[in-house]
């Protein structure tokens, strides 16, 4: 994982209390490579899931089609949806046999 992303994700777990991540990511500045059982793979992939649906639940007028559409919006929610959502799980799925993961992303 690029040092951005693990540093975005560490600030999260600290910032949420996420104790089930906390062995991987001891503290806010942990750098690569960082090192997961499979169990705290699925809960990183749970981790990006809640931040792409707390940006739904932000940025509601994203899409065009919508009467109050906002492309501050767009911009925002596309920050998450190609950022630490995308990135954690390719990187995940990169590490872990492809598609062990999908039932969490439904």
């Amino acid at each position: 994982m690029p040092v951005e992303l693990v540093s975005e994700i560490a600030e999260i777990v600290h910032k949420e209390g996420y104790t089930s991540l906390m062995d991987a990511f001891p503290d806010e500045h942990v750098q690569p490579p960082i090192f997961l059982s499979e169990e705290e793979a699925g809960d990183l992939i749970d981790l990006a899931v809640i931040e792409k649906k707390k940006a739904r639940l932000k940025f509601p007028y994203r899409d065009e089609d919508h009467p109050k559409y906002d492309e501050k919006h767009e911009a925002e929610f596309d920050d998450v949806q190609m950022g630490i959502y995308e990135k954690t799980i390719y990187y995940v799925e990169s590490a872990f046999k492809k598609g062990s993961f999908d039932h969490l992303l439904k």
